[in-house]
């Protein structure tokens, strides 16, 4: 049971490690994007005119909730094989 449970622990880190990665370099590009390269960030985009770092400001919401939903169909996957684990255990 024990290796199982450490194989299912091993798949979550494989599967979510570069995803937090992808996270945290996308939410950190825009601070060094206005850092970096102001003039770029600060002129009008081609959606509703408004500048590049205040569009890529908005894009990090639908991102916040694809990251989240990705981490919670992954946790729940892994909850029902630790369930399942558990039940053939128990029995």
């Amino acid at each position: 049971m024990e290796e199982k449970v450490l194989e299912l622990i091993h798949q979550k880190k494989k599967r979510m490690v570069p995803a937090l990665a992808a996270a945290l370099l996308f939410y950190f590009l825009l601070p060094l994007s206005l850092i970096f390269i102001p003039d770029v960030m600060n002129q009008p985009s081609f959606m509703f005119r408004i500048s590049w770092a205040w569009l890529y400001a908005i894009l990090q919401i639908p991102m916040t909730w694809f990251f989240c939903g990705l981490y919670h169909r992954t946790a729940k996957k892994i909850e029902r094989q630790l369930d399942a684990i558990d039940k053939e255990e128990s029995l």
